[in-house]
């Protein structure tokens, strides 16, 4: 999608930090931008701010968990401008960590904390998904953004729900560029590491407003970040823009940690031993149907995206 010019996105999570930040970015290049958030408050604080630029904008309020709520989001946002071109499903939470900096062990988790995290960052991803790709098909073409993490591409102990969650959502997305490259959809997958954003603290909010998502802890978790300097979420969004331009499959924001994704890849593939069964292997019919033509395809055409 070369000429976004005009065209409209639909960004989730948008109140603040690389929702936002793709926002301004998205802007910038002469789109109209709806964005939705679950805090109202912080959302009308964003979409002043936007406007003061002179931008189109859309606030939508949205709990991304509900499918009825994403109809009626996209009504409203396709209603106030133009059919949706781009979704960037980007809304999220972490799983948390203790004052001290602790981790959460999986063993310690509480139920509703896992089922927390699975529901908004798998089944909301999921929900917009099935809300925006049969619009696109009827329109001929778009392109879809899925927020991961680098935590969706190694884990590190005490992220298990987590790095379960972003896994989860780097791999549907792989399946979905497969699934909607015919219809003239793009799919790219963001993988970032430390971003500037206000996650920790919304992460938080969301968790105490769940009933038993912190039950039997031993002391409450962190509501704050740490200090530690962190990308701006600007300079993530001009990234995202460019990969939609590029039509990228998969977006890196932080290559510092391509050591530690090449150990993961190193690990599994020192695990292809011998066959369990000696002599037998699966036939060409059985394995040909887990290939995925868009490994080669972004592995052959390379990427090297520009910052705009």
């Amino acid at each position: 999608m070369r000429d976004v010019s005009g065209r409209t996105a639909f960004i989730t999570g948008a109140a603040g930090g690389i929702g936002l930040g793709m926002a301004r970015a998205f802007i910038a290049a002469g789109m109209r931008v709806a964005i939705a958030d679950i805090n109202a408050d912080k959302l009308a604080a964003a979409a002043e701010s936007l406007r003061a630029t002179g931008a189109e904008v859309c606030p939508v309020v949205l709990d991304i968990t509900s499918p009825a709520a994403w109809a009626h989001a996209l009504e409203a946002a396709e209603a106030a401008l133009g059919p949706i071109s781009v979704l960037c499903n980007n809304a999220g939470i972490g799983q948390g960590r203790f004052p001290d900096g602790r981790p959460i062990e999986l063993a310690e988790m509480p139920e509703a904390l896992w089922h927390l995290v699975i529901d908004i960052n798998v089944h909301g991803t999921f929900n917009g998904i099935r809300a925006a790709a049969p619009r696109m098909k009827a329109q001929g073409g778009g392109h879809i953004v899925n927020t991961a993490s680098m935590a969706g591409l190694v884990s590190p102990g005490g992220l298990g729900a987590y790095c379960a969650s972003k896994y989860a959502v780097v791999g549907l997305s792989e399946a979905l560029r497969a699934e909607l490259a015919p219809h003239n959809i793009g799919v790219s997958v963001l993988c970032p590491g430390g971003v500037r954003t206000d996650f920790v603290a919304s992460s938080a909010e969301r968790r105490a407003a769940t009933p038993g998502a912190e039950e039997g802890m031993a002391q409450p978790l962190a509501t704050r970040a740490d200090p530690a300097p962190r990308m701006d979420p600007l300079n993530v969004g001009h990234r995202v823009l460019a990969a939609i331009r590029n039509d990228d499959f998969y977006i890196i924001t932080h290559p510092e940690y391509r050591g530690l994704v090449d150990e993961r890849i190193a690990a599994i593939t020192a695990a292809f031993g011998p066959s369990a069964q000696p002599g037998y292997i699966d036939p060409p019919i059985v394995t040909d149907r887990s290939r995925n033509p868009e490994y080669a395809r972004a592995a052959a055409r390379g990427q090297e995206p520009s910052h705009g």
